[in-house]
């Protein structure tokens, strides 16, 4: 029984990084980089959003960073800039995109990060990286790879963990209350193999259908818009516009 438990998560998790790598990847750059082609074309700016956690919830729906991408907007809006946004989606939902995406995560998205850097880099056109926890992660990785002065990142609360890009062009905000940036890793412990499936079972009895991920709250992990407003629009008005 557990034998045959263990071969099927080996070839579960085979099947997943399979999938990542030779499907999901390859069509995801070919839309991305189609799709930032075409807005190049009739923008002055093009910011990429990358939301936090999977990667998978969209900008509209991403209510933890969408504030930031909205004061950006409106900024360049009102220096009469054309603006678009185009979001970079790291997997799909479900549980073979999650698995892949793991194998990912954990070379801190070499692969995409290489060939998002070579799309971009093909403009001349201002482009603006943006990033929040796993997506700032990601972010970082593809600024150590651009080295152009049209290419910026805003980053917000990156992990300890992963490259840390000397790139001029970024601008990073890490609370100093976040576990997870500043690496507090017997906090971040409690937090995601504690107190989350703690939590989890508790929402389970009480019918809140929740999933796992949802209950884990990382303390200091929250980048309210009206406390860092006045970084982001220092750092536009100095280096970008």
């Amino acid at each position: 029984m557990i034998q045959g438990i263990f071969i099927f998560l080996i070839i579960l998790f085979a099947y997943s990084f399979f999938w990542f790598d030779f499907y999901f990847l390859k069509n995801n750059l070919k839309v991305f980089e189609k799709e930032f082609e075409k807005l190049s074309s009739k923008s002055d700016v093009i910011i990429i959003f990358n939301s936090g956690g999977w990667g998978t919830v969209s900008y509209k729906k991403a209510y933890d960073l969408n504030p930031f991408l909205k004061c950006i907007k409106n900024h360049f809006k009102k220096k009469n800039l054309k603006v678009s946004v185009i979001q970079y989606f790291r997997t799909e939902d479900h549980l073979i995109g999650k698995l892949g995406y793991l194998k990912d995560y954990a070379y801190n998205f070499e692969k995409q990060a290489k060939e998002i850097a070579k799309i971009i880099s093909k403009t001349k056109k201002k482009v603006v990286l943006l990033g929040l926890s796993n997506g700032a992660l990601i972010v970082d990785e593809i600024m150590e790879r651009v080295k152009k002065k049209n290419v910026f990142s805003i980053e917000l609360g990156k992990p300890f963990f992963g490259i840390h890009s000397k790139n001029k062009n970024i601008l990073l905000i890490n609370d100093y209350e976040d576990d997870l940036s500043n690496g507090k890793k017997i906090a971040l412990f409690k937090s995601i193999f504690v107190y989350a499936p703690i939590n989890w079972v508790k929402s389970f009895f009480l019918g809140e259908n929740l999933s796992l991920s949802k209950m884990v709250n990382v303390k200091g992990h929250n980048y309210p818009i009206e406390k860092h407003k006045e970084k982001v629009i220092s750092f536009m008005e100095q280096k970008i516009i």
